[in-house]
């Protein structure tokens, strides 16, 4: 979506004239963080539209809606200097309270994380979501370096009647089954289930390949789809046997278990039924889910290849 770099992992310019004596309305500030995100920042036929627009810490909080024609595709908050002329892209610091360094932050995290002999582990995600794809390519060696010392599964967010609902966002007549990013997406979802449930030993081969090859928002996804089971050795015809099938009572299941869990975004982490939102490096969610354990195996020790590289970005795709 973007053209050259992720929205949230922009470097964030410093507010310098938040306190001026020339401040432009806030529809003023609004429009020109519009025209700046849309003709700079993201990609062609990409455009964003204006939601929400308040003062949030000395500077204009504006909330954008990120669309592709009239597909909704995320929603993202900017800031705009209360003057107009600055733009920033992450949140703004309150200098009155201290940063925790990333240890910190780290250690504050899992404070909360019940123990188990066994943690359960839940990550709903989006087939076609960026942030979810991330967290997938995260927890791939994480998952792997645990086996099955953890209870794990993925699953999906599932939205009823999204963007109005109709074919082009749901995949059922009655409009229960809808993805933010159009139904190909909650197809999708339900063959990475069905995958799940009969290939289990395929399933994060088959993720990291259609993530890199395939995309949701084209026609091509199901014949992409194929390729890749094929190439694994997965049953394609078994797979869009199940997405036939069994597609709405899995996403009937997914929508109830999202529902329970109170998770409405991608990614969206439970662990032993507790909200994660620490960061999102492979050693950080290794850590997070260790801290589950109420006694810790000898994976835990495990030194991941890549580990120390940097949290995938902490945004979302959700309504």
């Amino acid at each position: 979506m973007l053209k050259k770099f992720t929205l949230f992992a922009l470097f964030p310019i410093m507010l310098l004239s938040a306190c001026t004596a020339t401040m432009v309305s806030k529809d003023t500030a609004g429009q020109k963080a519009q025209k700046y995100v849309t003709k700079n920042i993201l990609k062609e036929g990409i455009q964003s539209e204006v939601q929400d627009i308040k003062l949030e810490n000395g500077a204009y909080a504006v909330s954008l809606k990120i669309k592709q024609g009239e597909k909704d595709l995320e929603k993202v908050k900017v800031y705009v200097t209360k003057d107009g002329k600055y733009l920033a892209l992450a949140p703004i610091f309150d200098m009155a309270k201290p940063i925790a360094a990333p240890a910190e932050k780290a250690k504050e995290a899992l404070k909360d994380i019940p123990k188990q002999d066994k943690p359960e582990v839940k990550m709903f995600v989006m087939a076609g979501c960026p942030y979810g794809l991330q967290a997938e390519q995260v927890f791939a060696p994480v998952i792997k370096a645990l086996g099955d010392k953890v209870d794990f599964r993925p699953q999906y967010i599932i939205y009823p009647n999204y963007n109005g609902g109709g074919p082009e966002n749901c995949m059922d007549k009655n409009n229960k089954y809808c993805s933010m990013h159009g139904a190909e997406e909650a197809r999708e979802g339900v063959r990475q289930i069905c995958i799940w449930e009969n290939n289990n030993d395929k399933w994060w081969d088959y993720i990291a390949k259609f993530n890199e090859k395939c995309s949701v928002s084209t026609p091509e996804a199901a014949n992409c789809s194929k390729g890749i089971s094929k190439e694994l050795g997965i049953d394609p015809a078994k797979v869009e046997s199940c997405l036939k099938d069994k597609g709405e009572a899995l996403l009937a299941k997914e929508v109830e278990t999202s529902t329970k869990f109170k998770a409405e975004g991608s990614p969206t982490i439970i662990i032993n039924g507790t909200n994660y939102e620490g960061n999102r490096s492979p050693n950080d969610v290794l850590a997070a889910i260790c801290s589950g354990f109420k006694k810790q195996p000898e994976e835990c020790k495990t030194k991941l290849a890549n580990g120390e590289a940097a949290p995938a970005a902490k945004g979302g795709c959700g309504r």
